[in-house]
């Protein structure tokens, strides 16, 4: 080879190495200024199957909590404010209590087994069909409205003579009652909606919807009760008023093409199967919540002839039942789609480790609650009445019924794990355990054989054997999936979170 060709290659060689310096040079100023955005997007749904569990139970049941708290607080704010036109008063509303439940527990069955089948359906990328279901679920809500509406309107004052109202109270229970039957199209579509945009991974807004239904309501009660006037009637109004702002919140979110669901007109025509779906699991946990609510008002029923102080006790004890058992059911909703979606990618050691948080944070609370009613029972009624002889019996038997009530928050954890995991019926059975199983015939017995005081003794007694059956269940099911709730794991170790 010429000593020119030499000096030829190597000056081309050169700048080939000058070009190549350049380019990546350049390459890499390109990459430092493209925006964090450029990189691949974790959708939500999908985060629940990689994030940390502790970081995600955070995250999904934190919101949920608040927002249960901030309605436990309004649902005692709301009876204070009744309880400032007496005791009867109380007693009126706590005679509607059971009826309000039924329209709570239909419209909870349906939202959380749709819930638990989106998420499902999510995890195992199936989201056409999740779409399905959003559109279903809302029309149900509408159906079951006006359902709700003309059954309450038409047989409200005769079953609520059945269920034990007197004719001291009755004119009162029928007005707060057609009111709140008249308004049941909005409950319908906020638990329903809440719970669609908590399953594709947003628990912010159902937070935010929450709180603004219970402010708006504790701020509309004085108003109606006493500035204008009307009574128990005014505390209807301003719940419904409050429903209605949070229906709007709800659906202007959905409707805007905010969230992972591109839900089309199609998708709202009847489709019996997949409300089979839904109520799959819905359903059972829709029987378990109406069973609760017969179970109360058999209870009431069976208190009736005790006279208004002891069913207005028994009212009081519900309100403040509520305000530990519904942060234990945020924490639980908040949960369902972190169980669900990761038993659809089968990934069942994340499926234990929110079990097991689930657990030790609801028998946290639970547990706090019970003790502020054990040590301080007068105080804790005082709130709601300051009658002379009314405080004493209620104060009375706050001090007894609260007894078992830390062991509840465990079996609200364990009935989650059988609606996650797609498997209602069990978690029904769970909750009916202790409201028809155990309570109906231990307040009938014990109110037989010790009067007023079985009334009181029935309550714990089911909490505590309603935990014991629970907790065998659960350790059986989960043991047969290899996982276990404290020991070993038969399951491949992955990484819990």
């Amino acid at each position: 080879m010429s000593p020119n060709t030499c000096s030829h290659l190597h000056r081309v060689a050169n700048k080939l190495r000058i070009d190549t310096q350049s380019f990546h040079t350049i390459m890499h100023s390109m990459k430092s200024r493209l925006p964090a955005s450029s990189s691949p997007r974790v959708s939500r749904s999908e985060q629940m199957g990689t994030q940390p569990i502790g970081k995600l139970l955070l995250q999904f049941s934190l919101p949920g909590v608040i927002a249960m708290l901030v309605n436990a607080t309004y649902n005692i704010v709301d009876t204070i404010f009744v309880g400032g036109l007496g005791h009867e008063a109380i007693a009126a509303l706590t005679v509607v209590f059971p009826i309000q439940m039924i329209i709570v527990a239909v419209g909870s069955g349906t939202g959380i087994g749709a819930s638990s089948l989106i998420s499902r359906r999510l995890g195992a990328g199936f989201k056409g069909e999740a779409n399905q279901v959003v559109g279903q679920t809302l029309g149900i809500s509408l159906i079951l409205g006006f359902c709700v509406a003309l059954l309450g309107w038409g047989f409200g004052k005769p079953l609520l003579r059945v269920m034990g109202a007197s004719d001291l109270i009755i004119n009162d229970s029928f007005a707060y009652l057609s009111i709140i039957a008249s308004g049941a199209v909005f409950t319908f579509t906020n638990m329903t909606g809440n719970n669609l945009v908590r399953a594709e991974g947003n628990p912010i807004l159902p937070m935010i919807s929450m709180i603004s239904g219970a402010v708006i309501n504790i701020g509309l009660d004085p108003v109606f009760i006493y500035t204008l006037g009307l009574g128990v009637r005014g505390a209807a109004i301003a719940t419904v008023l409050a429903q209605v702002i949070v229906s709007i919140i709800i659906l202007t979110y959905l409707y805007r093409g905010k969230t992972e669901f591109k839900v089309k007109l199609r998708h709202y025509v009847p489709k019996f199967k997949e409300w089979g779906e839904i109520y799959r699991v819905g359903g059972p946990h829709m029987l378990m919540s109406l069973v609760g609510s017969v179970s109360m008002a058999f209870v009431i029923r069976v208190a009736s002839p005790f006279g208004e102080n002891v069913v207005a006790a028994y009212g009081i004890l519900f309100r403040v039942f509520q305000f530990g058992f519904l942060p234990c059911i945020g924490i639980a909703t908040g949960a369902l789609p972190l169980i669900g979606y990761n038993y659809g990618a089968r990934n069942y050691l994340r499926v234990r480790g929110t079990v097991r948080r689930t657990l030790l944070v609801s028998t946290a609370i639970t547990t706090g609650v019970a003790l502020i009613a054990l040590i301080f029972p007068r105080a804790v009624v005082s709130v709601f009445n300051r009658d002379p002889e009314f405080l004493p019996l209620a104060a009375h038997a706050m001090r007894i019924a609260f007894i078992g009530f830390p062991f509840v928050g465990a079996q609200i954890a364990f009935g989650n794990f059988f609606q996650g995991t797609g498997k209602g019926l069990p978690s029904a059975i769970i909750g009916m355990s202790r409201q028809l199983l155990l309570l109906v015939p231990a307040v009938y017995i014990f109110a037989r054989l010790f009067g007023q005081e079985g009334l009181w003794f029935a309550i714990p007694l089911s909490d505590i054997l309603a935990f014991v059956f629970a907790a065998v269940w659960v350790m059986i099911a989960m043991y047969k999936m290899g996982i276990g709730l404290w020991g070993k794991c038969k399951v491949p170790q992955k990484a819990t979170g």
